[in-house]
C-alpha cells in the first residue's frame, strides 16, 4: 500500500508570509493541521500564535494549534518537565486559555498529563492538584469505564475526577467544598472501581468531623468499618468518641477490639491503651500484667520499653502467657472500665449462631453473635441471663446504623 501523500504547503507558506489575515477559517485550520501532522510543530505553533494575534475571528485551527503545543511541550518525559516546570505550566495555561473541553481538543490530555506528573511527587501538592482539576468540567466528563486492549476495565474519567478532587479538597482544608463534591459523587449513577467509592465516603466523613457534624461522620465510618480495610476505623472511631466526650463508647470499642484481635505484636498499641486505662482506674494487677507483657513483646523485637512499676515477678513468663493472664484479668472486671448491662436471651438460632437479647424499653431486641461471647466454650440457650456491652454497627440489609451486644458473658 502506498504511503499517504504529504500535502504541499508551499502556497500556504507564501500566503502566510505575505498576509496572514487573508486566510479564512477553513484555510487556517487546514494549514495548522497539516503543519502539525507533518511534525512541523514549531512552525504550527508560530502560525497559530500569529492567527491568535492578527485573526481573532478565526477559530477552527485552535485545537490543532493546541495539539502542536501539547506534542511539543506537554507530552514529554517527566524528567524533561522537571527541568523546566515553569515552561511546562506556562504552555499548559496557554492551552487551557484557548481550548475548550470538547471532542478533538487537547485540553483533557494536557491537564491529565499534568495531574499524573503532580501525583507522582512526594509530597503531593494538593493545592496545585485541585487547581489542575478545576480546568475540567466534571459533569461533562466521560462516565463510561475505560477498557484496555486486554479487556480489563478501569475507572472512567468522571470517576477519576471525583476521586481525586474530594481528596485534594480535604487535604487543603476546604472541608465544605470537599463535602459538597463528595455528596455529588455519591449521588451519581457511576460504576465505581477498586475502593474509589469507599475513599470518597471516607473523605466525606473526615470532612464532616472537621465541620463538627460528628454523628453523620460516625455513621459513615461505622458503615465502612467492616468492608474497607485500607483505613484503621477502630482508631478513627476511638479518637472521635474521645473527642466528643463519649469515653464509655470509646472504651467499649477499644475492649471489643482487644477481644477480637487476640495476641499479636501488631496490636501492641491497643494493649498499651488498655494498660494505661488500667492504671487510670487503679487496677494495679491488670496494669502490672499489661506492662510486663508489653515489655516482653518489645524486647522480642529488640526494642526497649520503660515501665514505672515492678514487674520482676513475671520475668520467667513469655509474652503470650502474660497476654492470657492479662486478658483474663481484664475480662473478669470489665464493669470497672465500661458500662455493662444485664438481659435475657429471647431468641437463639444454634445453626447460625446468632440471637437476640430482650430490651424492656425498646421495640426491637438487641442482636448478638455467639462469636462475641467472651468465652467461646459457653453454651447459649434461650432464657439465659447475660451480661453484655453495646457497640454501634451498620445493618447491611436495612442499610441503616444499628447496635449489637458484645463481650457477652452468661450469668445464669
Amino acid at each position: 500500500m502506498d504511503e499517504k501523500k504529504v500535502k504541499d504547503l508551499t502556497a500556504y507558506n507564501e500566503r502566510f508570509n505575505e498576509d496572514p489575515t487573508s486566510f479564512n477559517d477553513f484555510q487556517a485550520s487546514d494549514y495548522v493541521k497539516e503543519l502539525k501532522n507533518q511534525g512541523k510543530e514549531d512552525q504550527a505553533i508560530e502560525v497559530g500564535r500569529t492567527f491568535l494575534e492578527q485573526c481573532p475571528e478565526l477559530s477552527g485551527y485552535i485545537n490543532y494549534y493546541g495539539y502542536a503545543l501539547y506534542n511539543r511541550y506537554i507530552n514529554i518525559d517527566d524528567e524533561k518537565i522537571a527541568e523546566n516546570e515553569k515552561l511546562f505550566y506556562d504552555i499548559l495555561a496557554e492551552i487551557a486559555s484557548h481550548c475548550r473541553q470538547e471532542r478533538y481538543s487537547p485540553l483533557e490530555a494536557a491537564i491529565n498529563k499534568a495531574i499524573k506528573y503532580e501525583s507522582k511527587k512526594n509530597p503531593v501538592d494538593y493545592k496545585k492538584l485541585s487547581d489542575l482539576l478545576d480546568n475540567l468540567d466534571a459533569p461533562t466528563l466521560e462516565d463510561t469505564p475505560f477498557v484496555n486492549k486486554e479487556g480489563k476495565e478501569f475507572e472512567s474519567k468522571k470517576e477519576k475526577w471525583y476521586r481525586m478532587k474530594v481528596r485534594a479538597l480535604y487535604e487543603i482544608g476546604n472541608y465544605s467544598e470537599c463535602l459538597k463534591q463528595a455528596q455529588i459523587a455519591t449521588g451519581l449513577p457511576l460504576k465505581w472501581h477498586y475502593n474509589n467509592l469507599n475513599w470518597v465516603q471516607y473523605y466525606k466523613a473526615s470532612a464532616l468531623v472537621k465541620l463538627g457534624r460528628y454523628e453523620e461522620a460516625e455513621n459513615i465510618f461505622i458503615a465502612l468499618k467492616d468492608k474497607f480495610r485500607a483505613v484503621n476505623f477502630q482508631e478513627i472511631l476511638y479518637d472521635l468518641y474521645l473527642h466528643t466526650g463519649r469515653e464509655n463508647i470509646a472504651y467499649t470499642q477499644l475492649f471489643y477490639e482487644f477481644f477480637r484481635d487476640g495476641f499479636n505484636y501488631v496490636f501492641i498499641d491497643c494493649y498499651k491503651k488498655i494498660t494505661e486505662l488500667a492504671k487510670e482506674k487503679g487496677e494495679e494487677k491488670a496494669y502490672k500484667l499489661g506492662s510486663a507483657m508489653i515489655k516482653k513483646l518489645e524486647e522480642e523485637k529488640e526494642k526497649s520499653y520503660e515501665v514505672d512499676v515492678d514487674v520482676s515477678e513475671y520475668d520467667a513468663y513469655s509474652a503470650s502467657y502474660l497476654y492470657d493472664l492479662f486478658y483474663n484479668e481484664i475480662m473478669r472486671h470489665l464493669n470497672r472500665y465500661i458500662e455493662r448491662h444485664e438481659g435475657r436471651v429471647v431468641y437463639y438460632n444454634a445453626a447460625k449462631r446468632f440471637g437476640s437479647i430482650g430490651l424492656p424499653t425498646e421495640e426491637d431486641n438487641l442482636f448478638f453473635l455467639q462469636g462475641d461471647y467472651i468465652y467461646d466454650d459457653q453454651e447459649v440457650d434461650r432464657g439465659d441471663t447475660v451480661e453484655y456491652s453495646v457497640i454501634k454497627t451498620f445493618d447491611k440489609k436495612k442499610q441503616t446504623p444499628s447496635s449489637k451486644a458484645v463481650l457477652i458473658r452468661t450469668i445464669y
